[in-house]
């Protein structure tokens, strides 16, 4: 800026200096025409004014770049007071915003320590629940095998109990047999005691009376006796007989179901395998309900048996009950 001034103000002083020429050429004009000498003066006062002016306007011109150099400089130390503080500013926010990125650091690290350590947790949490859900199974499954031993336990059971009581059925009808028998025999002794003493006392007509009779008593007790042992042994076979179409029947019953299930259970399958299915399916349908019809006859034949029989299962089911109860005191200890 210096350097600027001393560079304007020789420019005035050369502007001064082509200025005084023209004032000193005032004695020279004399040596001129009156004419040439006017014209000189009043060029050289128009110049003078112009000079005057120009000066007037070199300094108005300097006053405001004056003015204006102070004010940029005034401009240029506030921009550069604005811009420190600025710097500073933003060195506070960047040292803050390292702060608080340390501090988001820490929380997250804790956070993640915390997570972690709840991950665990839960994985340990975990394996204990598989653990506890492995052994409940293994103790559903053994429940099943049990349950389903209590079950042919309980089948055996009533067999055994149907067959003990066909057995105890079979004793009863020949002790009751052997007593007709004892009574029919005794009842023979005395009717032959009786034609004994006929005979003895001589009456002919009596004698012939009573030996028919007694041939008739022996006849009809030999026919009751085969009847009664015929009738034992249909009994008897009728009891195998209803307790095998028992079986069948609980078989094919079960056999149905899984057919049904198996059925219900392939929705796509082969034509010729589904008919195959079919007709199995309708010969066991088929095979079950003439078991069935079978069944019934007998039931119609055996009523008092059924009646027995309906006492023996009340009797089955208290023991059954008794064993379920005796399950599960022992499965909860």
């Amino acid at each position: 800026m210096p350097r600027k001034k001393e560079r304007k103000s020789d420019k005035n002083k050369k502007k001064l200096n082509l200025a005084s020429p023209l004032t000193k050429a005032s004695p020279i004009s004399s040596l001129f025409s009156p004419s040439l000498s006017s014209r000189f003066q009043i060029k050289c006062a128009e110049l003078e004014k112009q000079n005057k002016l120009l000066i007037s306007q070199y300094s108005s011109l300097d006053t405001e770049k004056k003015d204006v150099t102070e004010y940029l400089k005034r401009t240029l130390s506030e921009k550069e007071d604005e811009a420190d503080d600025l710097l500073q500013r933003l060195e506070a926010q960047r040292q803050a915003a390292v702060q608080e990125k340390q501090s988001l650091q820490l929380k997250h690290d804790k956070l993640r320590q915390e997570l972690d350590a709840q991950i665990n947790e839960l994985n340990e949490k975990n394996a204990v629940l598989g653990e506890k859900l492995v052994d409940l199974e293994e103790f559903q499954r053994q429940k099943d095998e049990l349950m389903i031993k209590l079950q042919n336990l309980e089948k055996q059971l009533e067999c055994q109990q149907e067959k003990h009581k066909d057995e105890i059925h079979s004793l009863e009808m020949k002790d009751l047999l052997e007593k007709r028998k004892l009574e029919m025999e005794s009842e023979v002794a005395a009717m032959s005691s009786k034609v004994q003493l006929l005979v003895e006392q001589k009456l002919p007509e009596k004698i012939r009376s009573v030996l028919q009779e007694n041939t008739e008593l022996k006849t009809r007790l030999s026919k009751l006796s085969e009847a009664t042992e015929s009738l034992l042994e249909e009994n008897t076979s009728l009891r195998e007989r209803r307790r095998q179409l028992s079986v069948d029947n609980d078989i094919l019953e079960q056999t149905v179901r899984e057919t049904s299930r198996i059925t219900k259970g392939s929705a796509v399958t082969e034509p010729k395998s589904w008919c195959v299915s079919r007709l199995d399916r309708a010969s066991l349908s088929a095979e079950w309900s003439s078991s069935r019809m079978e069944r019934n006859q007998l039931e119609v034949k055996l009523k008092d048996e059924r009646r027995r029989k309906n006492r023996m299962r009340s009797i089955m089911q208290d023991a059954a009950n008794s064993l379920l109860q005796v399950l599960k005191v022992k499965l909860e200890k």
